[in-house]
């Protein structure tokens, strides 16, 4: 690889928050969709103040290649990433050299959204930053495509990209999947225990049980009509837990949190997927909530709803 000129022609930079998803369906019939765009899940969720700045360096170069950190390091599986990195790059007609720089303040893996956070914040970069022009609807498809053929989401794009507590109520990618948006005041806000990471890939891959799929899929379906007709912070916290609870993803390491909280008549759940705890709170009772998770291993986030959803942050890097 030559790099013609060691200052870049151009530089993007852009942002999209992470996301906690509380229930899904994600039928059989959608994933046999050949174009992704009509892939996804229907469920419900919320985008949260803390996610992933992709910046993006582009240098003249010799040939087509591409450098990839996050957080200023080189050594991840960032498949996403690079699924998006090469779509752009097979686009672009002349030789350039990509450098892309995750800065991430999400845990990796705790079911928090950092695949689609990544995929979505790097498509509006790599297209600001090489002038291909597509819309900010075309840009996030690319990275729904992405999080849909590396198996590590089915609506997590989707839900990114408009911010907010939302209902996937039809499924798609953006600019085809129908999202009831409702954006929560300052005084609301989410306490997340992430305890330990799993693997989303074995929850959307074939390794799941087909018939815990279909139950999942069915239950999620019933629930997500459920929400639609009474859309609240408590309807959708009760149904997320019993989401979880329906799965036995409540009775492994946040069993004990999750059971403390509900004493004090504070409903929580769990991540799908990570041994993640969150709640939704009122500011009057996010003291209690914080002193009761202090007690359990793992890392305690406070933060809020993010109502904005991903933006283009523009040329600085």
């Amino acid at each position: 690889m030559v790099i013609v000129s060691q200052i870049p022609i151009a530089v993007s930079k852009a942002y999209s928050p992470g996301h906690i998803t509380g229930f899904y369906s994600s039928p059989e019939d959608s994933l046999g969709h050949q174009d992704s765009k009509f892939q996804g899940s229907l469920g419900a969720g919320f985008s949260i103040d803390r996610g992933i700045t992709s910046n993006v360096r582009v240098f003249s170069s010799a040939e087509k290649k591409y450098e990839i950190k996050l957080n200023g390091f080189s050594d991840y599986d960032l498949k996403v990433s690079k699924y998006v990195t090469e779509y752009y790059l097979n686009i672009v007609r002349k030789p350039v050299f990509l450098s892309v720089d995750h800065v991430s303040d999400l845990p990796i893996g705790f079911g928090l959204g950092s695949s689609g956070s990544a995929a979505l914040s790097l498509s509006y970069a790599l297209n600001d930053a090489l002038g291909t022009q597509f819309s900010e609807i075309q840009a996030a498809q690319i990275a729904h495509e992405a999080d849909i053929c590396c198996n590590t989401g089915r609506g997590t794009v989707i839900s990114e990209f408009v911010g907010g507590l939302e209902i996937r109520v039809d499924i798609g990618g953006p600019g085809i999947g129908r999202v009831i948006k409702t954006e929560l005041p300052k005084d609301w806000f989410v306490v997340i225990l992430c305890i330990e990471p799993i693997d989303t890939a074995f929850y959307l891959s074939d390794k799941f049980s087909l018939i815990k799929r279909r139950s999942m899929n069915f239950l999620g379906n019933q629930m997500t009509k459920i929400l639609e007709k009474n859309n609240t912070v408590k309807n959708f916290l009760e149904l997320s837990h019993d989401f979880a609870s329906e799965f036995g993803i409540t009775t492994e390491r946040c069993h004990k949190p999750l059971n403390q909280l509900k004493s004090e008549g504070i409903v929580s759940s769990v991540a799908l997927f990570g041994h993640t705890l969150f709640t939704l709170v009122k500011s009057e009772s996010l003291k209690t909530v914080c002193e009761i998770l202090k007690e359990h291993p793992g890392k305690l986030m406070v933060c809020r709803i993010d109502n904005l959803g991903a933006r283009l942050l523009g040329d600085s890097v």
